[in-house]
């Protein structure tokens, strides 16, 4: 059996290596914090170690206090892996565990005997190990499989530790030589720590095998869907849609050309970020949203008739033109010309209704762009139609949008209905 120093060194360097590695990962991909946290958790938990395994050759306050406190200390550091990749911020009780150890040790009886401190560290320990699984099964990420394995071997690790601090209560050894169940208690740890980076090591590659998906469906200036995202969107809608019909719509930015010539590339991907976003706040449930082209946007939606889709890009069309999109060199107002087709559920092909959509769309342009055309059946309904381009206006000359989109509203079902 190995002795209790060379036991440390060997979890030293494993853990080491693992945060060197962690850290590594995260300097090539800095918006992936969770990297960062873990490194500098298995960090601080092979410097603790290596702290205490150098008791002897250091000063007893490293070897014993700081040592403690820093290996607790990744508790805390784990829970904010955990908590980014959930999104969220991390707890504030994550830090309890180090706590547990300096609040106890301000008793001078703690602090001078030696099982007293074991257990103390023991103690921090269970409440870190159970504070984990608490957060990994409220987690969102990953498989709920993963999840409870995780939490299974964390509370297992929390059990173990409090069993040792309760025995170590009991038997009250004076030193690591003499604490022959320790080195047990220590086989189950590693045993529990090389399983839990196991399951973690697989849950982040799963993670990142997602990315990469999301990232081949996406667009990368807007965070939109792309083409190819958006053509799984539409048969996922089409499979599961509950409503009896789908329309496609074809929005295409006015003169945009004109915006890249006259302020440049920066400014035109401004704009396509201000629309991309203003559709994403304004899309319905049921829905999917895409960037098809330079200037050019399609979204798809489960609609119970005609009219639904129509009111999504006069709610679209108008809310943009409102819109004053602030650049370094002026303010700018960007209008939308937006084209529709519809089909029931039972018959909607993609091709087609994006042939359709884009006639419609030529219609709009055609009848003087900032318009909305529908096409249904044989026929290409536009609104507002043509000539009634000041129809958004009020009497004082500012656009009211909620009065403007009932009024297309109004126009879109009278249209539709004759």
């Amino acid at each position: 059996m190995i002795d209790v120093k060379t036991g440390f060194l060997l979890w030293v360097i494993q853990a080491g290596t693992l945060a060197i590695l962690l850290i590594a990962i995260w300097l090539h991909g800095r918006e992936q914090r969770h990297f960062l946290w873990f490194g500098i958790g298995f960090a601080a938990h092979a410097t603790g170690l290596g702290l205490v395994g150098g008791r002897g050759d250091i000063p007893d306050f490293v070897s014993i206090h700081v040592a403690n406190v820093t290996s607790l200390l990744a508790f805390g550091c784990w829970a904010g892996a955990i908590s980014a990749l959930d999104r969220r911020q991390p707890p504030l009780l994550a830090w309890l565990p180090p706590l547990v150890w300096i609040g106890c040790n301000l008793v001078p009886e703690v602090r001078d005997t030696f099982y007293l401190r074991v257990a103390t560290h023991n103690l921090g320990a269970t409440v870190g190990f159970m504070f984990l699984a608490f957060l990994i099964m409220r987690a969102s990420f990953s498989s709920p499989r993963y999840r409870q394995m995780l939490a299974v071997v964390w509370s297992i690790q929390a059990l173990s530790s409090i069993s040792f601090c309760v025995f170590v209560l009991f038997d009250k050894p004076r030193n690591f030589q003499a604490d022959i169940i320790g080195l047990w208690m220590g086989t189950v740890a590693l045993i529990g720590f090389i399983t839990a980076i196991i399951i973690l090591a697989k849950m982040l590659m799963d993670r990142s095998e997602e990315r990469l998906q999301a990232l081949v469906r996406t667009d990368p200036l807007t965070g939109v869907l792309n083409r190819r995202g958006f053509t799984e969107a539409y048969q996922r809608l089409q499979d599961a849609a509950p409503l009896p019909g789908i329309g496609l719509l074809i929005f295409d930015l006015d003169h945009f050309k004109q915006v890249n010539d006259d302020h440049g590339h920066q400014v035109g991907d401004m704009v396509l970020q201000e629309f991309s976003n203003l559709c994403r706040s304004l899309l319905p449930q049921r829905a999917a949203f895409a960037r098809t082209g330079g200037e050019e946007f399609a979204a798809v939606l489960a609609i119970s008739e005609p009219r639904d889709a129509a009111l999504f890009a006069e709610t679209v069309r108008l809310a943009l033109a409102e819109r004053v999109i602030s650049t370094e060199a002026q303010d700018l107002r960007i209008t939308t010309s937006v084209g529709i087709a519809v089909s029931p559920l039972s018959r909607a092909g993609l091709e087609q209704l994006m042939t359709d959509a884009d006639a419609a769309l030529y219609a709009s342009k055609e009848r003087g762009r900032n318009r909305t055309s529908v096409k249904s059946g044989s026929r290409i309904m536009t609104v507002p139609p043509t000539g009634s381009g000041k129809a958004d206006r009020d009497v004082d000359g500012r656009v009211d949008r909620q009065v403007a989109i009932l009024k297309r509203i109004a126009a879109v079902a009278t249209s539709l209905d004759e």
